[in-house]
Order: C-alpha cells, then sequence, then structure tokens
C-alpha cells in the first residue's frame, strides 16, 4: 500500500503540491478573517446586532460588512474546490498512466485491473478527503462568525459554501474525473473535458434535488398583508420563485409567461397585475411567492443530496473499472 501510495504522489507531486497550497491559503484566509470579524465584535460589542446600533457605530459596521464581503468569497471559493480537485487530480490518475505505457504493463504483469484501479485511488481520495476536511472546518467555523446567531445546524446559510457536502462532492467530482482520464487517455484532453462533463454531472444533480425538492415545499410571499417586508430569512431553502393564483395556484414565471400572460406591475403588498387598468381596478392576478423548504430540514436534504452524490461516484468508479478491462493491454 505504502509503495502505491509513494508511486502516486511521484506521479501527481505537481498537482498535488497546487491543490494542498490553494486549500492552505483558502483556509488561512478564513482563519484570519474569522479572528478579524470576531475581534470587531469583541472590540465594539454595543454596535451588535447592527439593527440596534447607533449611528457612531458606522465606521465598525463598515469595516465590519467589508471584511465579511471579502469573506463570503473564500466561501464560494470553498463551493468551487471539490470540482477544481476532481479536474485536477481525477482527470490525470489513470489517463497519464495509459498515455505513458506504464498501465499496460502493469495490467501485463498484474492480476486484476480492478485492484490495480482501487490502489490508484486510494491514496488520491485520501488526499482530497484530508484536503477538504480542512476547508469543512474552516468554512464552518467562518460561517458561524459570519452568522452568530443563527443555528446552522438548522439553517441552509452558505448552503453548500460549508459542511461536510464539501468532502463527498470532491470525491465524487474526482471519480468523474477518472472516469473521463480512463475513457480518454490522455492527459490534457482528458482534463478539458472532465471540467465538461463534471459541470455538467452536477448541475443535473443540482436540477434533480430541485425536482426532488419542489413536491415537499411550503409557500412563502415575500411580502405581510400590511405591506412590509418579511424579515429577510436566508435559513430557509429556496427552490422556485413565482406566483400564487388567487385561487391557490403556484404558476413559475416561465409557466406564468408561457400561458401567454404578462405582468406590468405589482403593489406593496406584492400583489401582481396583468394590465394598468387591473391595476386601477384593484383587480390582481396573485402574489409574489417562493416555494421554500425550512431550515430546520437542513440535515435531512443535505444528507439527501450527499447520497445522490455518493452514488454518482459509486456508479462513475464502477464505470471506469468497466472501461479498464475492455481497454487492451497493449
Amino acid at each position: 500500500m505504502l509503495t502505491w501510495a509513494r508511486l502516486s504522489y511521484r506521479q501527481q507531486r505537481w498537482e498535488l503540491w497546487l491543490v494542498a497550497a490553494g486549500v492552505a491559503l483558502v483556509a488561512v484566509g478564513m482563519l484570519w478573517f474569522t479572528n478579524e470579524l470576531a475581534g470587531l465584535r469583541t472590540a465594539s460589542p454595543e454596535c451588535f446586532p447592527p439593527d440596534n446600533a447607533s449611528t457612531s457605530c458606522q465606521p465598525i459596521l463598515n469595516r465590519f460588512y467589508e471584511a465579511g464581503g471579502t469573506a463570503q468569497s473564500l466561501l464560494y471559493a470553498a463551493f468551487i474546490a471539490p470540482f477544481g480537485m476532481g479536474v485536477i487530480l481525477g482527470a490525470p490518475i489513470v489517463a497519464r498512466e495509459i498515455e505513458g505505457g506504464t498501465a499496460q504493463l502493469a495490467w501485463t504483469l498484474g492480476r486484476s485491473r480492478v485492484t490495480w484501479l482501487l490502489r490508484r485511488i486510494g491514496f488520491i481520495a485520501l488526499v482530497v478527503v484530508v484536503l477538504l476536511g480542512v476547508l469543512t472546518v474552516t468554512s464552518e467555523i467562518l460561517a458561524a462568525t459570519l452568522m452568530p446567531e443563527a443555528n446552522l445546524a438548522q439553517d441552509f446559510t452558505y448552503n453548500g459554501q460549508r459542511g461536510w457536502l464539501i468532502v463527498v462532492r470532491g470525491v465524487g467530482a474526482l471519480m468523474v474525473g477518472m472516469l473521463v482520464g480512463a475513457v480518454i487517455g490522455r492527459v490534457l484532453p482528458a482534463v478539458l473535458a472532465s471540467a465538461l462533463v463534471i459541470g455538467l454531472s452536477f448541475t443535473g444533480v443540482s436540477f434533480a434535488m430541485d425536482r426532488w425538492n419542489e413536491g415537499e415545499t411550503i409557500a412563502r410571499r415575500p411580502m405581510t398583508a400590511e405591506g412590509d417586508p418579511m424579515a429577510f430569512d436566508t435559513s430557509v431553502l429556496t427552490v422556485a420563485y413565482g406566483i400564487e393564483t388567487r385561487d391557490g395556484e403556484f404558476l413559475t414565471y416561465e409557466e406564468f409567461f408561457g400561458r401567454g400572460l404578462d405582468f406590468q406591475m405589482n403593489d406593496e403588498q406584492g400583489r401582481m397585475y396583468t394590465s394598468q387598468e387591473d391595476f386601477e381596478e384593484g383587480r390582481f392576478f396573485g402574489y409574489e411567492t417562493q416555494l421554500v423548504i425550512p431550515g430546520s430540514r437542513y440535515g435531512e436534504i443535505t444528507g439527501r443530496e450527499g447520497l445522490v452524490v455518493a452514488t454518482l461516484g459509486l456508479v462513475a468508479l464502477g464505470a471506469t473499472a468497466l472501461a479498464l478491462r475492455r481497454r487492451r493491454p497493449v
């Protein structure tokens, strides 16, 4: 096992060092901003929460929001990192050995290509889990500092940019990238193709999850009956935006326009009007509405997505083994 680990490291050491340096940079940045944001809160507790702060707190709040905006960009980096690792580390795993001829030699000498594959992927997968585990921890720490009042275990704030789902996505993307490399058998084309395939695969997963979740949502209007905006709530997962008709039917904007309808304006209570005449006479078509999943279901929904991504990874691993078995040894 150690022999295979050393071989894996030698063949991808530059990619591994590049990825490790990127993770280290993002993780250190997250911890630095965590300290900066926590320091501002500690030094000026009278300015938090901002809604109750006096005008003298404005300079402190400006610094806090500026630092927080930059910190959120690091959370976006944590979102992208799993897919980047699938491209940079996943695609060359098998493609480099096929292109260099070492895979064919190993298959000739060895008894099982599947065993060869598992040994080949084991070390890289472990590295991906460790590196993304670091981002999982630091992203949760930063998110908790940005939203100290929130219970992040029941909150969709920064969904996909924090938490253990980062690790699962990384391993899934690694397997998809490896499959592309095994099919193409050349490093550079595999890297380019894997970026497209991984992007399409996880876009498909996201689309499928939205459709799955859509049947379990509740409707929420962004305005109260009195015309006051509802409290800004990022804890929910918004699945769709649209219009709830006066009869209680929900239409996405695509469905609304697909019926040949159009709206000209809306009022302070979020009511939609299809013409100026209807507006003047008070005949509204429906309400602006969002279909959401409450934050209390965060663990269930992310667990469901994690299961789907893990299944995608296992299918990709199985397809890679099948592709290798069909390749000629010479």
